[in-house]
């Protein structure tokens, strides 16, 4: 077994002991916090940092410089804000000074607004008032602006007959070899005591007998009294014309009518073609001078005079129908051009003075009528009233026409039994007011029931139509002449009367005047100042809706 000596065993030993020491201080300084104290070789003692505490504060430095780097450039952008705040700052000033001005501009400005903020609210009021009154009025109607009315109770279509599709009337009856028959058919009663002419749907001039109704295009023609006072207008070569123009009598144009043809002969101004039968008159009498003419060149001139002295003319070219120069103050006149050339014209005078005047006509040039000139003239008329009436022909002397009235009976046709009872009713007429003067009295009763006082369905005045239960009634203003207008008229129960035409209404509540009358016709009558047509004459023992009055037609 070795032995070692002293010296060895110490050496080790000690070597030993040193590298205890080593790893020791090692690990205190490797794993050790803060400040470590290690031991050196010779036993003595040293403190200082551990690793950790030198990592510790290399990062801090690492992150200081970082901010001091990051310091320097905010410092740098602060610098350049600084530089832009000051130029903004003036920039501001000058705004700010504007600014000044702006606010006090705003201030005027809001104080305006205020007040129209104010009258804005006043109106908004208002829209919402008229809204609501809107709403109810649309409500009232469906999608669809109107609708079917039910089959009526009473109807009279009148476009060619006087038979009722529905309604109360005696049976019609035919007689045949003395024995009377009944047929199936009713009808509405006419009455007219005198013979008429019309122009029918072809355009043609007919004659209907009397008692016999006139259907035109526009319906059941319906006239008042009148008289023609030009003689032999159906004979032409009888007409009191100038030497140098032939006279001939032809028959022409759609009407087909009696015709005078005259052919100039020579040169002239002027070629008188008619003259009437002086008519005895006083002052404010009214003429009017109707014919249909057409001519290739020069004008026909209409002409009224009164005790010898011409006092009232028109002018009018022969080819186009246009007036020529300024008629005679206080002549009014109308103008209408036919397919077949021809022009109808009617000239109306108020007489002036009491005594005699006459009719003519004369064809006329500012220069000189050429020989070989033709001039055509037909269904001439001189007859004392306001307005031009269908033709009346005539032969040796004067002829009048009477007037037409249409007739039904009330017995279940007019709602009522007597004027007072309370019903309801709806009475709807398609109606043409071809021509209409006001008459002294200012109205014309179209349709009426006999006496009832009042049940006055339709009355024409002078720029309106009006109807009457009591003293007063419902009106809706309307230029005159129109033509196919429906107009519709309904009573209800309460005694509230309503008017319904061309997209106008007006009503109002007041009982007959006399409510125990008793009805006993219902009649349509012609009046002197008035030529309208009607047709489609319906009745309804009820009340109509909004949408079904709008849907009449």
């Amino acid at each position: 077994m070795a032995t070692l000596d002293d010296d060895l065993a110490k050496a080790v030993s000690e070597g030993f002991r040193l590298a205890q020491s080593s790893i020791i201080n090692q690990d205190l300084i490797l794993s050790g916090t803060g400040d470590v104290t290690v031991t050196l070789a010779d036993g003595s003692k040293k403190t200082g940092p551990s690793w950790s505490k030198l990592i510790t504060a290399a990062n801090a430095a690492g992150t200081s410089a970082a901010a001091a780097k990051t310091s320097e450039t905010n410092a740098l952008a602060s610098k350049n804000a600084a530089a832009t705040s000051a130029t903004n700052a003036a920039t501001s000033e000058g705004n700010a000074l504007a600014s000044k001005n702006a606010a006090k501009t705003s201030e005027t400005n809001a104080k305006t607004s205020e007040t129209n903020a104010k009258t804005s609210e006043n109106n908004a009021k208002t829209s919402e008032t008229n809204a609501a009154a809107s709403l109810a009025a649309a409500q009232q109607l469906t999608s669809v602006p109107y609708e079917d009315a039910p089959y009526p109770d009473v109807w009279a279509p009148l476009s060619d007959d006087l038979r009722l599709l529905a309604g109360f009337a005696p049976y019609d009856t035919l007689t045949i070899s003395g024995k009377v028959l009944e047929l199936p058919s009713k009808s509405m009663t006419f009455v007219r005591s005198t013979s008429a002419t019309y122009i029918d749907k072809s355009g043609m001039l007919q004659t209907a007998s009397i008692n016999e109704p006139r259907f035109e295009r526009g319906g059941l023609l319906v006239e008042g009294q009148g008289t023609n006072y030009f003689i032999n207008s159906d004979d032409p070569t009888k007409w009191n014309s100038d030497a140098g123009i032939t006279k001939e009598s032809i028959v022409d144009g759609t009407t087909q009518a009696k015709t005078y043809k005259g052919t100039a002969t020579t040169t002239s101004t002027s070629f008188l073609l008619i003259d009437s039968p002086a008519v005895s008159v006083s002052s404010g009498d009214i003429m009017t001078l109707s014919a249909r003419f057409k001519g290739s060149t020069d004008r026909i001139r209409f002409g009224f005079t009164l005790n010898g002295t011409l006092a009232g003319t028109i002018f009018i070219d022969c080819s186009t129908g246009a007036v020529v120069g300024t008629p005679t103050a206080g002549l009014t006149y109308t103008i209408s051009q036919g397919s077949d050339g021809y022009i109808y014209a009617s000239a109306t005078f108020a007489v002036s003075a009491s005594g005699a005047i006459t009719g003519n006509i004369r064809f006329i040039s500012a220069t000189n009528i050429a020989s070989g000139a033709v001039i055509y003239v037909q269904t001439v008329q001189f007859e004392k009233a306001p307005v031009a009436t269908s033709y009346i022909p005539t032969n040796s002397a004067a002829v009048t026409r009477a007037a037409d009235n249409l007739r039904l009976q009330p017995l279940g046709n007019i709602g009522y039994r007597m004027t007072g009872d309370l019903f309801n009713r709806t009475l709807s007429i398609e109606l043409s007011v071809d021509k209409f003067s006001p008459p002294s009295t200012n109205y014309h009763d179209l349709i009426r029931v006999v006496g009832a006082n009042n049940d006055i369905i339709l009355r024409v005045m002078a720029t309106s139509l009006r109807s009457y239960r009591g003293g007063g009634g419902p009106v809706i203003n309307t230029a005159l002449p129109f033509l196919n207008k429906t107009y519709v008229q309904t009573i209800d129960a309460s005694n509230k009367l309503s008017l319904y035409f061309d997209g106008k209404t007006d009503n109002g509540t007041s009982g007959p005047t006399n409510p125990a009358s008793i009805p006993t016709l219902l009649e349509i009558v012609g009046h002197t100042n008035a030529v309208y047509h009607i047709r489609n004459f319906r009745i309804w023992h009820r009340l109509l809706t909004l949408n079904q009055i709008n849907g009449l037609r």
